[in-house]
């Protein structure tokens, strides 16, 4: 058997991390603007979990698709999240910065470390639930919220390997070329589970058909 046939196990393993190069440099780019990061988060979680995963349609067009198709939708949420996310962050500096140790005011510093997590939590779910669904932003937010309570074990195991890739590209800066689109790729087989749940059984029955074309 030859194992480099590029039907092969090793062939389109390899291929897929190639995918998931491409995926991840589309999504640093589009991140570059700041105000289109969320964009850019949706596009590449639509673009892995079906190009990558269930290799359907070519990865430029479908990045650009979905970020054409999801900008004026995401734009305003991300911006929330980020303001947020910010405001949180600011807090932790001022009160680690102008606080003395051993200070009342120290305490804060966990309320608001609790906030960013409650957020990353929340947001973990909001793009991936922005790329797979139709619904209005305030219907979305609320969804993601509910998800990420209900399924709580999935969010932490979820968030485990967001921490995770961080940390690796911090220590391993390059891999960041690759890890965006690897890290989404994983979460998205833990995340697809949860967001089965509430899909209507004829859309279950869509993805089916789907997936049998193959």
């Amino acid at each position: 058997m030859n194992i480099f046939n590029l039907e092969g196990g090793v062939m389109r393993t390899l291929s897929k991390f190639t995918d998931c190069i491409f995926i991840s440099l589309m999504f640093l780019l589009c991140c570059l603007p700041v105000v289109t990061a969320g964009t850019a988060a949706v596009s590449m979680y639509y673009t892995v979990y079906k190009v990558v995963r269930h290799d359907r349609g070519y990865i430029f067009r479908e990045y650009v698709s979905a970020f054409r198709d999801n900008f004026k939708q995401t734009v305003p949420v991300w911006l929330l999240v980020l303001a947020i996310g910010a405001m949180f962050g600011a807090d932790l500096y001022v009160v680690a910065r102008f606080t003395v140790e051993g200070s009342p005011l120290r305490m804060l510093s966990g309320v608001f470390f609790a906030g960013l997590t409650i957020l990353a939590a929340w947001a973990s779910y909001l793009f991936p639930y922005m790329a797979r669904f139709e619904n209005t932003r305030k219907h979305s937010m609320k969804n993601a919220a509910i998800m990420a309570i209900v399924h709580l074990p999935t969010t932490i195991f979820v968030l485990m390997l967001t921490v995770a890739s961080a940390l690796l590209i911090y220590i391993t800066p390059p891999v960041i070329l690759l890890l965006p689109a690897v890290c989404v790729w994983i979460q998205s087989f833990l995340l697809e589970r949860v967001f089965r749940k509430y899909m209507s059984e004829e859309d279950k029955a869509l993805e089916e058909a789907r997936d049998r074309e193959r």
